[in-house]
């Protein structure tokens, strides 16, 4: 039960960093905050796969 809530913990940490890290990069309006989920989600993704970026 201990290595669950880490594990959870670790997610929430790891969500609010790429959540903050959009809003500052991106600005804080919804209309930015949108564009700038989808770039740097696609971004990651591109980074993990190993796929050339777009």
């Amino acid at each position: 039960m201990r290595l669950l809530s880490k594990i959870l913990w670790s997610l929430a940490f790891l969500a609010a960093t790429f959540v903050w890290m959009v809003l500052f990069e991106h600005g804080f309006s919804m209309a930015g905050f949108n564009k700038g989920v989808r770039e740097e989600w696609s971004a990651l993704t591109s980074i993990v796969s190993g796929s050339p970026r777009k």
